[in-house]
């Protein structure tokens, strides 16, 4: 049997255990499969940029299947130790409601990072060491770190970094990926720590977070170089000379002016706007890295 083959039989497999036993719909919901398909997205752009091509070969779909899985047995680990947070919060989750117990929230968890890890390995050693380290933060989050924000917002950041470095380990062509990685890293940092300060209310007495700890004024003082070293490191692949072609600077300078308009939201306390507009920005940021493959 080939090796699509075989990977087609195991996801076959895989869901015939989870639908006798579990309740699919309920799992689905509760993974938040909007954020691992955009994990997947991460990785599709790490290989495009990589690669310098647009292309869907079967080792990237399986890298994206593999991220997707991960991300999501990572979604549901940390609801797994938020359970009595989002209880006390009135969360209306699949776990919260009882459509799904913590027994089968573990099972679910267990077969997704195994299928993660176990695609990665077919991929390469290099997309398996990335694919370890990357189920080993999200349980590091969601075990130890999920009532220190302001340790784990770094964590979340550098595993949705990691997902464009996944994408690259394909080919095992870093030179250019890197650029991108840090980049979104030091983006999702300010949006962490942003969305922190618009949840502080909700916060108080079960996380500790970045706004919580600091001043307002050191707060607004972080975000603002945290945005501008992903605008600087994502500057330095174009002014390296290892991006070309125009569209790629002129999506940079779109991001860049959404990064600093969320900052300017920030300082006027208007949190949620703030985080929508850096959800933009690193929208555009991430099409401004899928652009440098055309």
């Amino acid at each position: 049997m080939s090796l699509p083959q075989s990977f087609l039989s195991a996801i076959y497999i895989n869901f015939c255990i989870i639908k006798s036993i579990m309740n699919p719909i309920a799992l689905f919901n509760q993974i938040r499969p909007m954020n691992c398909f955009l994990a997947a997205i991460g990785v599709f752009v790490g290989y495009s940029a990589a690669t310098a091509t647009i292309s869907l070969p079967f080792m990237l779909i399986l890298a994206m299947l593999t991220a997707f899985s991960i991300t999501a047995a990572g979604n549901l680990i940390n609801d797994y130790f938020d359970l009595e947070i989002d209880v006390k919060l009135g969360k209306k989750s699949a776990l919260v409601k009882g459509k799904i117990t913590p027994k089968e929230l573990k099972i679910f968890t267990f077969i997704l990072f195994a299928f993660g890890i176990a695609g990665a390995f077919f991929i390469n050693l290099t997309a398996l060491g990335i694919a370890i380290i990357t189920a080993l933060l999200l349980i590091t989050y969601s075990a130890a770190m999920r009532k220190r924000k302001y340790i784990g917002n770094w964590i979340v950041a550098l595993g949705t970094s990691l997902t464009l470095i996944y994408g690259a380990a394909i080919t095992l062509n870093f030179d250019l990926v890197a650029f991108f990685a840090a980049s979104a890293f030091f983006a999702n940092v300010a949006r962490e720590i942003i969305k922190d300060a618009e949840d502080i209310k909700g916060d108080i007495g079960l996380k500790k977070t970045l706004p919580m700890i600091l001043s307002f004024g050191l707060v607004k003082t972080i975000v603002l170089a945290m945005y501008g070293a992903a605008v600087i490191t994502a500057a330095a692949a174009w002014a390296l000379g290892k991006v070309k072609g125009p569209y790629y600077i002129i999506l940079l300078v779109l991001s860049t002016a959404l990064f600093f308009r969320s900052w300017d939201l920030l300082t006027k306390r208007k949190l949620g706007s703030a985080q929508e507009m850096s959800k933009r920005g690193m929208i555009v940021a991430l099409i401004a890295f899928l652009a440098a493959a055309i």
